[in-house]
C-alpha cells in the first residue's frame, strides 16, 4: 500500500495556504506522514502550489494536481494516478491527528475483502479524506472528471466498484476519540489543535511521572 496524502485545496476559510502553517514546529502537512507513513511503501503528497519540498527522500512523490479545481476528487485522481500500489490510504494534510491503528485495521479489512474503497461512515458523515481507494478507482474517478463532476461521493454511487463502509463503533475500537477525523479548516481550529497537541504532551508527561 502507499499512502496519499492530500495537500490541496483553497483554504478559503483559513485565508492562506494551511498546509505550511506550523503545529508545534513542524508544518502541518507532515504530521499525516510522521503517523503513517511507517505503514506505507511510499508517500505521494499531492499540491497545487508548489510549496512543499520533496525533501530527497527516495519514498517521497510530491506532484501537482493533474486536474486544476477539481476540489478532493482531483486530488485522489491525481494520487492515485502516480501510484504503484494496488491499495492506497488517503488523507488529508490538515488531519494531524490520524490513527496508525485504525489505518492498519482499515488496510487489514480492505484487502481481507478486496474492497475497492473503504470509508468511515460516522453517523451518517462520509470520511473521504480519511479512507482507502484501490487502483481500479483511477479509471472511474477519471471519467467522473472528464464528464465535469468534480464531487467525490460520485465515486460512492459506482456500482461498478466494490464499496465497504466502517461505522462509528469500529472506528472507536482503535481511535477511541475520532481524533482521525478532526482537520485544521479554520484559525480556530489551528488553535484547537495546539491546545490539543499540549494536552497529548502533559498527558504523556504524567504517564511517565506515574510509571
Amino acid at each position: 500500500m502507499n499512502l496519499v496524502v492530500l495537500a490541496g485545496g483553497r483554504s478559503r476559510r483559513m485565508g492562506l495556504p494551511k498546509y505550511c502553517l506550523s503545529l508545534a514546529g513542524v508544518p502541518l502537512y507532515e504530521y499525516p506522514l510522521r503517523r503513517l507513513g511507517a505503514l506505507y511503501q511510499r508517500h505521494i503528497i499531492v499540491e497545487n502550489k508548489g510549496l512543499i519540498p520533496a525533501d530527497g527522500e527516495s519514498k517521497r512523490l510530491v506532484v501537482g494536481d493533474l486536474v486544476g479545481d477539481a476540489g478532493p476528487l482531483g486530488g485522489i485522481y491525481s494520487g492515485l494516478q502516480v501510484s504503484d500500489a494496488p491499495l492506497n490510504m488517503v488523507v488529508g494534510a490538515d488531519m494531524p491527528f490520524v490513527s496508525s491503528s485504525l489505518a492498519q485495521a482499515m488496510g487489514r479489512r480492505a484487502r481481507a475483502e478486496d474492497f475497492d474503497i473503504l470509508i468511515p461512515n460516522i453517523d451518517g458523515l462520509l470520511e473521504p479524506l480519511f479512507a482507502i481507494y484501490s487502483s481500479r478507482v483511477t479509471k472511474i474517478a477519471a471519467e467522473l472528471l472528464a464528464s465535469g463532476i468534480r464531487s467525490v461521493r460520485e465515486l460512492f454511487r459506482n456500482e461498478s466498484l466494490h464499496i465497504g463502509f466502517i461505522d462509528r463503533a469500529y472506528c472507536e475500537q482503535y481511535d477511541k476519540r475520532l481524533l482521525s477525523f478532526f482537520n485544521v479548516n479554520t484559525p480556530d481550529d489551528l488553535i484547537m489543535a495546539r491546545l490539543m497537541m499540549r494536552a497529548g504532551e502533559k498527558s504523556t508527561e504524567e504517564e511517565r511521572v506515574c510509571g
